[in-house]
């Protein structure tokens, strides 16, 4: 092992869970297990700890490095950083996390709080949809941005599952929307459909006729439902959707971004009275706790217009 054996014990550890791990999320732990071993350094090196490598670590450095963690990280994001230190120390048969936490009880991150994050109002809603009606047909980067963002507020796509759709998976005559590329797909995802609206077929119509033009101008073959010409799989980027989406921010000025937008694909079902357990199985979660705890729960006046219902139909007023 080299002067900082850290990053060697990470690429094992890494390489035992290849296959395992949905390939985003692989990629995900590998880039924190690089940050963590760049922190272990410089903590090493300010001679806070007494070693880098996963198999020596003490309980004490492991406490010195949650508390420096602790002043840098969000409380959410701290507890995935303990339990990734945890799996690599745990790996090579290391458990000085659990007896840290043990004898420091007050040390072990705990996430308190509403975990609900915001969701788009109606009013922004609205904006984007009025203003998709009135975009030049022929401007292919304003309809295929307006088309992506529209589909994933009604459908309720994460970035992966819109950037990885086909073109194929969207059927025009059910205008159901079969979404493969789910989260976790390699191990718990499953595949799962939904129902596109009336509200936005007639965009989608004319992005289709848009990206087939597309294509030819630019001899790209796809089945990419937004394709790429720069990339070897045809299909975009993370980050190549996301700037697609600043396309309407600008227009519009408004911010928003993608997981706002799955959001309140959720949160607009359940306004409009749809049981909790539909709305879990169409935003692709295991159970309804997931559903209720992370993203969505009824707005508080439409919770009070359904129950002022339910005095008229008992005859009241």
């Amino acid at each position: 092992m080299g002067r900082h054996p850290f990053g060697e014990y990470a690429d094992k550890y890494m390489e035992s869970v290849r296959g395992v791990y949905a390939e985003e999320t692989w990629k995900n732990r590998e880039r924190r297990y690089k940050r963590m071993g760049r922190k272990l350094i410089e903590l090493k090196e300010a001679g806070k700890i007494t070693t880098t490598s996963p198999k020596s670590m003490t309980p004490e450095d492991v406490r010195v490095y949650i508390l420096y963690c602790k002043e840098r990280q969000s409380t959410a994001d701290l507890v995935h950083e303990v339990n990734a230190l945890r799996k690599i120390l745990n790996f090579v048969d290391n458990h000085a996390v659990e007896v840290c936490l043990n004898h420091n009880p007050g040390l072990k991150p705990m996430f308190k709080g509403n975990r609900r994050k915001n969701v788009m109002s109606e009013d922004v809603y609205e904006r984007i949809l009025e203003k998709s009606k009135t975009i030049d047909p022929t401007d292919f980067n304003m309809v295929r941005a307006y088309t992506l963002v529209l589909m994933c507020i009604n459908a309720g796509t994460r970035n992966k599952e819109i950037r990885f759709a086909g073109v194929r998976d969207l059927d025009t005559t059910s205008w159901i929307f079969e979404i493969v590329h789910v989260k976790g797909e390699e191990t718990y995802g499953q595949p799962r459909k939904v129902p596109i609206p009336p509200e936005i077929r007639q965009l989608i119509l004319t992005y289709l006729l848009a990206r087939q033009k597309w294509l030819v101008d630019n001899s790209v073959k796809s089945q990419a439902l937004f394709p790429s010409k720069d990339s070897a799989d045809g299909f975009l980027s993370g980050n190549a959707i996301r700037k697609i989406k600043e396309v309407v921010e600008a227009d519009l000025g408004i911010q928003f971004d993608l997981r706002e937008c799955r959001r309140t694909f959720g949160q607009r079902y359940l306004d409009s009275d749809l049981d909790i357990e539909s709305v879990s199985v169409l935003m692709g979660h295991a159970s309804t706790k997931t559903t209720e705890s992370f993203y969505s729960r009824k707005r508080m006046d439409k919770a009070v217009e359904s129950a002022k219902r339910t005095w008229k139909d008992c005859g009241g007023q």
